[in-house]
């Protein structure tokens, strides 16, 4: 369909019609841009998506909610009494690109012909895939410490990245120091603002949090506590800790018996668990029983997804409209859901 014909007031009437909120919107922003030079634009946008947040929390997320067990307005109460998160791209990211503190290292230890910022790109893709196949969950499948895992996975990139250029133990033990502080360190990370949001809300702080991801044992105990929200959740399950990733069955069911340690008669379709990833956050969850939300952060560039070779998993009522409706953009729509 051509945007181009669409007034504005047609645009709200589309909008109006909950079911074609995401089609009003996509219809909207192209009539802005065919009308309006780049400055009007961004002055108009400011307002206009103040505006069209409001009506999509007042006409929209009660249907997201309904959707979820989560209360509309007047129905008083949640189904929901658990929420399960994600970690990495969900309530945090790097606070530079991975790619960018490796090289950085590498200038710092004073490597030899260091790799330039594409190759170690590609080094980085190749040897994390490899390691991530042949020694899963960062070695908690194979037995061996989180960073005996990330030394050897290291020690690849520079490999792949450059084959014919030999790097001494001495220069390597160097470079992968700085490396591995750096991940370790406050310069690391950073907490998202939605995360912030939803951590800080009224709302969330009646339920019980937890965590579910696939990272190594060191985000639980030192990335989580170093950020300063560790005390917001009252389970931690890691893919290192478990020995399975999402979206198997069993990282789920870890954490499921975790979170009951809390509330001995949570069900399954009582907590809800937020991912940035379909295959393995979306699908895992809904395959196991929670009730589940796709947190959507391909506009964000600090969020990579590097396990991109998981495959999602089928559930009970898999469809594309199942997903898009259980589709959100940022965690502040959480916030608003839970408050209605």
């Amino acid at each position: 369909f051509s945007p181009l014909p669409l007034s504005l007031s047609q645009f709200f009437t589309l909008l109006l019609s909950h079911q074609h909120a995401a089609a009003a919107w996509s219809w909207g922003v192209a009539v802005v841009d065919s009308k309006y030079n780049s400055k009007q634009q961004h002055l108009f946008q400011i307002e206009f998506s103040d505006m069209v947040s409001k009506i999509f929390v007042l006409l929209c997320l009660p249907s997201i909610a309904a959707s979820l067990s989560l209360p509309s307005p007047g129905t008083g109460s949640s189904k929901i009494r658990a929420i399960s998160l994600d970690v990495t791209g969900t309530l945090v990211a790097t606070r530079e690109p991975v790619i960018k503190s490796y090289h950085d290292a590498a200038l710092w230890a004073q490597l030899p012909d260091p790799p330039t910022q594409d190759e170690m790109k590609k080094g980085f893709k190749i040897a994390f895939k490899e390691r991530s196949l042949e020694s899963p969950c960062y070695g908690g499948v194979e037995g061996i410490a989180g960073r005996e895992w990330w030394r050897e996975t290291v020690a690849r990139v520079l490999h792949h990245a450059k084959p014919d250029v030999k790097v001494s133990e001495q220069d390597f033990d160097r470079y992968f120091r700085r490396v591995y502080q750096h991940f370790g360190s406050p310069a690391g990370y950073e907490v998202l603002d939605d995360a912030k949001n939803l951590l800080e809300s009224k709302s969330a702080s009646e339920l019980l949090l937890g965590i579910t991801s696939n990272t190594p044992t060191r985000h639980m105990e030192s990335v989580l506590p170093m950020l300063d929200i560790h005390n917001h959740f009252k389970w931690f399950t890691c893919s290192q800790d478990v020995k399975y990733e999402k979206p198997s069955m069993e990282i789920f069911d870890a954490s499921f018996e975790e979170a009951k340690f809390w509330l001995p008669d949570l069900k399954k379709d009582e907590v809800l668990h937020i991912g940035d990833s379909y295959a393995a956050d979306y699908c895992g969850a809904k395959r196991f029983g929670f009730q589940a939300l796709l947190l959507d952060r391909s506009d964000n560039p600090a969020v990579v997804a590097y396990q991109d070779w998981i495959e999602a998993p089928d559930y009970e009522g898999k469809s594309v409209e199942d997903v898009q409706l259980n589709t959100i953009k940022s965690l502040n729509e959480v916030v608003s859901m839970l408050s209605l």
